[in-house]
């Protein structure tokens, strides 16, 4: 094995000039009569000395004494520290309802004024057992002339007449030397005979039992932040309606004074439909959907944490993505309510504001001048257009982010029922929503959604007959809903021959009533029916196997070298633009997969690509392509010349972390979602 291997080479058993090992200062407590004796006997060394590298020295080293662990006891926040220096400093406390860490300052309540309870850090516990030898072994050692050595699990035998060293599997807790194959656990790294895993799964099980509290008190926390949060709007609901009153009342006061019909009737068109009040309940309910979200959540991991996981098929794993599970959860929690709801008397506005200086409010900027009228138009020269993107300074018109890790982004070719202008769409992958906005104020008009929708990407749409088509990158196949949000149809499955995708993103419509997508698993780009997903034509890196049972099906296939194609959007001349993503390279190709261009290199500097993910085409033709490792948008005319670069990187309004879809309007508004900063900017 090449554990053996690297273990004899690392270890040199007769090295006398070498220089002797960093060691941590031993516990010699007895003497000061502590009642916690008899855990350190269990630990304590003896006169062996204890060769360990510097760095695994340090975490066995006890934040509070700076001495060895023993007893080692683990808080909610994973530090871990002696059981009798927790208890000394909870004997300190005048308060014993919790106990502190002193490494990074969080209290942790206690049920029970008993540490002992306290989980233990099953890695450290490990490592001190590997350290010290059982009392069995050692006089085996006097009584036998063979001498054993250990390093990270396997044991060499070396007798007196034999130099070469025998590796044998010896189980890491009770030093048993097993005939048959240990059991590795992936969490400490242990290797352990069948007794002592059955014991170690068990332990494993008592510490999942403890996220039950956790999770309950998660969940205290969270509906304390919802109680709060209510009761904070119906003070602004409150401050509003007062504020109202009073100006009513000025008003009624001018009116009379004045007796102006003219001003009695602007008066009246004024009052007559403001909503500020709804605004603020509009804020209210996303707060409420995003606080289900979160405890329903809580609740699927309460009953995972309800079965037991000694009997599953990999304990181990389970119990680490319990944990992972565990630290999403209160990541979210942590963060939801982080907002302050404020509402301007003078503008008459309800704002949003974050306690984060660098995350700014979701609304049209107040401060920012209306954009002058452009006299582009989409049969503009191109140097006209060019000139315009040089010249043209653009500014930040909406930061929204209502959605963690947006991707796929696009206006609808039709008016909204009731608003009279088509709304701007947000794939959210994390919360599996495609959300309509009315981009003049960043407000949620519509939400589309289906229990089957798992990792929305991207989206596009079919003018004719109002519907929306979202690839899902986790369910392999296109959902297609209506302009009301209704699920119609689906599309393909998950598969590697003609008609199936795997892991699809980008997606766009062509006139003739078909669909491109981005097979971005199979590295290929397919033509599909908008009707019923049926195959028209593919080209790609396709395999002998494709080639062949589409030579069977007469469908149009062609190798051309695409690697992990992620956007594609199509020209008005119906040729296809794909971003080949794992070559750093547009493409331009016609509908039949045939290659009429290529541009693009690897860089930094401006018209270079790093890690380019998503492309647009502006009224003109010109192609934007958002590279998310340069955080910048890269301009270039249709025929791959490169005309300038837009934005850098950041987390402000203007600036972009990862960028993860674009699209442009009509009126050369560009919109681009960011994946890291959860956020969706309209620049114009």
């Amino acid at each position: 094995m090449s554990r053996g291997i690297r273990s004899s080479r690392l270890i040199s058993y007769d090295d006398t000039a070498r220089s002797p090992p960093m060691t941590v200062p031993l516990r010699n407590r007895h003497a000061e009569g502590s009642s916690s004796s008899s855990y350190r006997s269990s630990y304590d060394p003896g006169s062996r000395r204890d060769h360990m590298p510097k760095n695994i020295e340090q975490l066995l080293v006890c934040g509070l004494c700076e001495l060895r662990l023993t007893v080692p006891k683990m808080l909610n926040c994973q530090h871990t520290f002696c059981l009798e220096c927790l208890e000394e400093s909870l004997h300190k406390q005048t308060d014993k309802t919790y106990v502190g860490c002193v490494t990074c300052g969080t209290k942790q309540l206690l049920k029970d004024p008993d540490l002992s309870i306290l989980p233990s850090n099953l890695h450290i516990d490990n490592m001190l057992q590997m350290m010290h030898p059982a009392p069995s072994q050692s006089s085996s050692v006097i009584r036998s002339p063979v001498a054993s050595y250990q390093l990270e699990n396997v044991t060499y035998i070396q007798t007196n007449t034999d130099t070469n060293l025998t590796p044998t599997l010896q189980c890491s807790k009770c030093q048993t030397v097993a005939e048959t194959a240990l059991h590795k656990c992936d969490h400490c790294m242990s290797m352990l005979c069948a007794i002592c895993w059955l014991g170690h799964v068990d332990e494993l099980a008592r510490q999942v039992g403890q996220l039950e509290g956790q999770l309950k008190s998660a969940i205290e926390n969270l509906d304390h932040k919802l109680i709060e949060y209510k009761s904070r709007f119906s003070e602004i609901n409150e401050e509003i309606n007062a504020c109202f009153r009073d100006k009513m009342i000025s008003l009624q006061q001018q009116q009379t004074e004045l007796l102006a019909p003219l001003l009695r009737q602007r008066l009246n068109d004024g009052l007559d439909g403001f909503t500020t009040e709804d605004s603020s309940q509009g804020i209210l309910n996303d707060a409420v959907c995003s606080h289900e979200m979160v405890r329903e959540k809580i609740d699927q991991l309460l009953a995972s944490i309800g079965r037991p996981i000694g009997g599953a098929l990999h304990p181990v794993q389970l119990y680490l993505k319990m944990h992972k599970d565990m630290s999403v959860i209160l990541e979210e929690v942590s963060l939801w309510g982080r907002e302050r709801i404020l509402f301007d008397r003078e503008k008459l506005k309800v704002d949003t504001i974050f306690d984060t200086p660098t995350t700014p409010t979701v609304k049209r900027s107040s401060s920012a001048k209306i954009a002058p009228k452009h006299q582009l138009h989409p049969n503009s020269s191109e140097t006209t257009v060019a000139q315009f993107y040089k010249s043209h300074v653009y500014k930040p018109r909406l930061l929204w982010n209502h959605c963690q890790r947006p991707t796929g982004v696009g206006f609808a070719p039709w008016n909204h029922a009731g608003l009279e202008k088509p709304l701007l769409y947000v794939a959210g992958s994390e919360c599996r929503i495609v959300f309509g906005i009315d981009k003049a104020n960043g407000q949620i008009v519509q939400k589309i959604t289906h229990e089957e929708l798992s990792y929305p990407q991207g989206i596009t749409f079919d003018p004719a007959r109002k519907e929306l088509f979202v690839s899902d990158k986790w369910k392999h196949c296109i959902f297609v809903f209506s302009q009301e949000g209704q699920l119609v149809r689906k599309l393909c499955s998950k598969g590697d021959q003609a008609g199936q995708l795997r892991s699809p993103e980008g997606i766009a419509f062509c006139s003739s009533e078909c669909i491109f997508v981005c097979d971005t698993g199979n590295d290929r780009i397919q033509c599909l029916s908008a009707m019923d997903g049926m195959v028209h034509s593919q080209f790609g890196r396709l395999t002998k196997d494709q080639l062949t049972k589409a030579l069977q099906t007469k469908t149009s296939s062609r190798m051309v070298d695409l690697k992990n194609p992620t956007d594609i959007a199509v020209q008005k001349n119906s040729s296809v633009l794909v971003l080949d993503a794992g070559n750093r390279r547009v493409k331009l190709f016609n509908k039949y997969g045939e290659q009429l261009l290529e541009f693009g290199q690897t860089g930094t500097i401006n018209g270079q690509f790093q890690y380019p993910e998503v492309i647009g085409i502006d009224p003109a033709g010109f192609i934007l392509v958002g590279d998310g490792g340069n955080a910048k948008i890269l301009v270039y005319r249709p025929n791959g010349q490169f005309v300038t670069a837009l934005g850098s990187r950041g987390d402000s309004a203007g600036k972009f972390n990862w960028i993860s879809g674009i699209c442009v309007s009509k009126d050369w508004e560009i919109v681009i979602s960011d994946y890291k900063n959860h956020a969706v900017q309209l620049i114009s």
